[in-house]
Parts: C-alpha cells; structure tokens; sequence
C-alpha cells in the first residue's frame, strides 16, 4: 500500500510541476509579444512586413509597415510596400496614394514607378499604367520588370506585338 501510494503522490507531483512550467511558458509568451510591441525600430518593423508579406498575411504586414512608418515616415520603401500589399488587396486609390508618397521620397527611382504602374493595372487603367513603366524605364532601361509590364499594359490596351498604340498617359499625382 506505501509503494502505491508513493507512486501516486510521485506522479501528482510531476503533473503539478509540469502544469507550472507550462504556466510559465505561457507567461514567458505574453512578455515576449508585450516587449515585441515595445520594439522602436523601424527596420525592424519593414522586416517583419516582408515576412509577413511573403506568407501572404497581408493583414498582419499592413500592421507592421503602419508601425515602422509611425517610427519613420521619411522611407520611401515602407510606403512602397504598403502600396503594393494595398494593391494586391485591391485598395488601389490607397495604394497609389502610398507609391506617389514613395516617389516623392525617391524621385529617380526606377522601382517604385514600375509599381505605381502595377498599381494603374491593377486598378484598370493601362494607359496610366503604361506611363508610369516608361518612366521607370527612362530611368533604368534595363529594368525587366518594367519592360515586361510595360508589354502587359500595351496588350490591355490592344496593342500587338510589344508595339506601342493609343495614347498612354503620363500618371498623374491625385
């Protein structure tokens, strides 16, 4: 009877103890994420959008970007991630807002016109699409992604054989 019983009292002990470190554990959590929270870094934050981003959360990268944007609203890349996660959640007068802040940080950037024209044919307007890719290719001819776009946006528009027609419009700045 003094075996079973020790055996009984060993096992409710290990169970116990096992409840408190799992306990702890659990705290051990809610701190991490209330110091995460605490984190003044903006790059820190873009990061964590990009993670966020290339899992497809789109929702929990928005809320990242907003956060290193309030700790520095003078990265043209915070606004341009923010502009393409808004893009692809089809938020485009945000998302074109957010590209134009971009550029206005980064005028010569040849990127951040390739995605202001992402942003125009997502939203349907090729014309203004293409505007925005023979910018960013003015200003890198080599750009591809432009250039590939560019023949996306000409083919919206009835365009044949990556030959311009029509008129496309410069974008223009709300």
């Amino acid at each position: 009877m003094f075996k079973l019983n020790k055996w009984v009292w060993i096992v409710c002990c290990f169970f116990l103890l096992g409840g408190c470190a799992t306990q702890q554990q659990k705290s051990n959590s809610a701190m991490d994420a209330m110091q995460i929270s605490e984190v003044k870094d903006a790059k820190y934050w873009y990061q964590l959008g990009q993670s966020y981003q290339k899992k497809e959360d789109y929702s929990e990268a928005v809320i990242a970007y907003e956060k290193a944007l309030a700790l520095d609203t003078e990265n043209a890349e915070i606004y341009n991630a923010m502009g393409i996660v808004y893009s692809i959640l089809d938020e485009h007068e945000l998302a074109i807002q957010l590209i134009y802040e971009a550029i206005r940080h980064e005028p010569m950037a040849s990127h951040l016109y390739n995605n202001l024209g992402f942003a125009f044919l997502r939203r349907g307007h090729a014309s203004e699409a293409a505007g925005a890719f023979n910018r960013a290719l003015k200003l890198d001819p080599d750009n591809r992604h432009a250039r590939h776009n560019l023949a996306t946006a000409y083919k919206e528009m009835g365009c044949k054989d990556n030959e311009p027609c029509g008129q496309w419009q410069e974008p223009v700045q709300p």
